[in-house]
């Protein structure tokens, strides 16, 4: 069997294979070239998660010797709001049944710190350490990843990472986070990873040099296309004949359908 850091170097996905998660094995392997990327920046990390659930995305981290902390905040709700406008049920939801998913991994979880709430009401105090990579995977509504977001920037290092999950639902959401940096004159660099990672690199933290990363950026083809086919339900939605119908009416109506 391989050791830890032959398995993060090869990019094995049996680093997650004690939790189901949700995200695809492209999403995984993109998840473990940004850890490796990490570790090749720092000589430990301090890790925040929002939105864990069951601990899938923690347990690479809880295996390497170099994360130094995890913190996992998440509401645990029951039900929980999103974007594509359907409420998603979380069954059992509870930081207890993580931690017990998560001693299936490693039975030493001395470094995870749990907190159970929100980041819009959250005292940042409540993090204890500089954090260098954040993953924001709660709910998927635009104004939550925006909260997520500056609760991440109010805890991070002088320079670190945040990443996304699920870009393809809340990228209004990213946007608008990527503007907040604008705003304020912030240095990064922001970029998509297959299949939804979105990156936003903080300050000088340039996790796009190490070579898995910008393979990725090479063949990102795989992000652009996975997102777009992923919403396409909604074109199809669109595009039927009463809605059409009306659509192309109101194109003629607004002169939208014709170029000089």
């Amino acid at each position: 069997m391989k050791n830890f850091d032959q398995a993060l170097h090869d990019l094995d996905l049996t680093l997650f294979e004690k939790i189901t998660s949700q995200s695809t094995d492209a999403d995984k392997r993109s998840l473990l070239a940004c850890q490796l990327a990490v570790r090749e920046l720092t000589t430990e990390y301090n890790y925040l998660e929002i939105g864990s659930y069951l601990g899938g995305s923690i347990q690479p981290h809880l295996l390497d010797e170099k994360c130094r902390r995890i913190y996992s905040l998440d509401k645990r709700p029951a039900i929980q709001p999103d974007a594509r406008g359907i409420d998603y049920v979380y069954r059992d939801n509870s930081t207890a049944r993580m931690l017990e998913t998560l001693r299936e991994v490693s039975p030493d979880l001395d470094k995870i710190i749990t907190i159970d709430g929100d980041s819009r009401t959250l005292d940042p105090a409540a993090v204890e350490d500089k954090i260098q990579l954040c993953f924001i995977d709660g709910e998927h509504t635009d104004a939550a990843v925006l909260s997520d977001f500056e609760f991440c920037l109010s805890v991070l290092d002088n320079s670190g990472a945040i990443i996304f999950h699920d870009a393809q639902i809340t990228y209004n959401g990213i946007a608008d986070c990527v503007r907040l940096l604008e705003e304020n004159a912030t240095p990064f660099h922001a970029y998509a990873l297959p299949s939804i990672v979105f990156v936003i690199e903080i300050g000088d933290f340039p996790l796009h040099k190490d070579h898995r990363i910008m393979q990725r950026l090479i063949d990102n083809h795989q992000s652009y296309l996975f997102s777009l086919q992923n919403n396409d339900e909604f074109r199809r939605f669109a595009n039927k004949p009463p809605f059409k119908l009306v659509r192309n009416l109101l194109a003629k109506v607004r002169g939208r359908n014709y170029s000089e």
